[in-house]
């Protein structure tokens, strides 16, 4: 993934706007379940972050600054980093509060410059890099983050255990997704680049947090969301997200997406 060159495939987010309006249960759902998971992990930021005016935060893959303005609520200096040029641009757009400094690289985020940040945000980014690039990621950011600086990552999950890969796309108006094995995911990341194909991992949970520990990160909170399966054999109004998220068994196994937290040990990183 070279800065400058590298575009990401679903850059008018076609695939993801088609997708959620075949498999959101209900309209808004959608929308609304990522909200009420930014609202939770904002009252735990809150507790942990300090003065606005003192938090540096980076937003690693910001993409075209979506999340900028969140961010903005918890930090005064920004970093906004993608190896999308034209979505960076973009980023650049964004209206943010007054008295919010915004700095801009086009880079992944191997090589994310600056820092110590106080509040690194990563998401949905890990799912679209190349299996070789996960464990260097988890390390930079650790790197670039401050002594108890608090990490947000969210990703498209698998059940546990059930990781996997595959490469989506618009065929006849229709999100096709099309289970591959490593080798075809990184090929299609790296010298298999096709426009409109987006490769997607499906990452286990519990492998992500095993790697994301050997890299310095302690895990301090999680919450699936964009639950998709279907709960026929529930409760018509049943709340989805805090069903799955209040029941072990579901939180294994079920939801499209996971955000978590996690906060900077103060050791190296293990070999």
């Amino acid at each position: 993934m070279i800065a400058g060159t590298y575009r990401y495939p679903d850059s008018d987010d076609r695939l993801t706007s088609s997708f959620v309006r075949e498999h959101e249960p209900y309209p808004g759902y959608w929308a609304a379940s990522e909200q009420r998971a930014l609202e939770l992990l904002a009252e735990r930021l809150s507790a942990e972050l300090g003065r606005r005016s003192r938090v540096r935060a980076l937003d690693a893959g910001c993409g075209d600054g979506r999340l900028l303005p969140w961010i903005a609520r918890f930090a005064a200096t920004i970093t906004a980093a993608d190896p999308d040029a034209g979505r960076l641009e973009r980023a650049r757009t964004v209206a943010l509060p007054g008295g919010t400094d915004v700095s801009f690289q086009a880079t992944p985020i191997t090589e994310v410059r600056g820092g110590p940040f106080d509040l690194l945000v990563c998401s949905h980014v890990i799912q679209h890099v190349p299996t070789s690039a996960l464990v260097p990621s988890l390390r930079r950011l650790h790197d670039v983050a401050a002594p108890g600086g608090q990490l947000v990552l969210s990703f498209s999950r698998a059940p546990v255990g059930q990781g996997g890969f595959s490469l989506d796309s618009l065929v006849d108006g229709t999100v096709q997704s099309r289970p591959v094995g490593r080798d075809q995911f990184d090929h299609a990341l790296t010298d298999g680049w096709t426009p409109e194909i987006l490769p997607v991992r499906h990452i286990d949970p519990e492998m992500l947090a095993a790697e994301a520990a050997r890299a310095g990160w302690t895990g301090t909170w999680a919450w699936t969301y964009h639950v998709l399966e279907d709960l026929s054999g529930t409760d018509e109004g049943v709340d989805r997200d805090e069903l799955v998220n209040s029941t072990t068994s579901m939180r294994r196994t079920h939801g499209r997406d996971i955000m978590t937290l996690w906060r900077r040990d103060g050791t190296n990183p293990s070999a």
